[in-house]
């Protein structure tokens, strides 16, 4: 028995740390996709109106999703982006990575992950100033789609509150 225990604990830790490695290089070849801006390819149009008439037409752009809630792999990758995050020191990079994880969450269109990546775009905003330009071009294009679809209401409210408190950058 006592020889089970201990088997098991080294195939987790071993299992733990070839975990830790491939996040950590997957995390090395997201950030080099955000900073070539290749990441994000599913366009969300939507519109800004100002209080002349004016109305702009923007696109924001959401990166491709390759496991949904759905699948029985989700858990993996929840754990995988909460490991990218304390792997990453730097509060601009740290604050990139909210922004992706926040786009592919809000891409799931699923009104848990969209309440949550409305979460992860105002922190983004709070950690690093620098990105706040993205940060409201991304909470536009949110609110835009948040508009779309009732099940959205609660992270359409959120992201409303966090448009209006932001009227400047």
């Amino acid at each position: 028995m006592k020889r089970i225990i201990i088997t098991l604990t080294i195939v987790a830790a071993a299992a733990g740390i070839v975990f830790i490695s491939i996040a950590r290089a997957n995390l090395e070849t997201v950030m080099n996709e955000i900073r070539e801006d290749t990441i994000r390819v599913m366009p969300i149009e939507y519109v800004t109106s100002f209080e002349n008439g004016e109305q702009i037409k923007s696109t924001y752009y959401l990166p491709k999703i390759k496991i949904l809630p759905t699948n029985i792999l989700y858990p993996i990758k929840i754990w995988r982006d909460k490991l990218w995050l304390l792997l990453t020191r730097d509060s601009c990079e740290k604050s990139e990575l909210l922004m992706l994880i926040a786009d592919k969450q809000m891409a799931e269109n699923d009104s848990i992950s969209a309440s949550d990546a409305v979460d992860k775009l105002i922190l983004a905003w709070k950690i690093c100033p620098p990105n706040r330009q993205p940060i409201f071009e991304a909470a536009k294009a949110y609110r835009q789609m948040t508009q779309k679809v009732r099940k959205y209401s609660q992270a359409n409210e959120k992201i409303l509150e966090f448009i209006e408190s932001k009227t400047s950058i």
